[in-house]
């Protein structure tokens, strides 16, 4: 059976920025009191996925 949407077929140039307040913020939920910041933006990054090329789709973007 087919996949309807498989994110880690998206094109090697696509990529999605997320706007944080500073360098290392979370990207967006989950949010876990008992992991360090570190550990949550590495979950975030793993939830955004990769493309077809393996590689990240998420980065980080500071507000200014």
């Amino acid at each position: 059976m087919g996949m309807a949407y498989n994110p880690d077929q998206r094109a090697d140039d696509f990529q999605v920025k997320y706007v944080v307040n500073a360098t290392g913020d979370r990207w967006f939920i989950p949010y876990n009191e008992n992991k360090s910041k570190s550990d949550q933006v590495s979950q975030c990054n793993t939830l955004a996925g990769h493309t077809a090329d393996s590689s990240d789709v998420a980065s980080e973007q500071v507000a200014s």
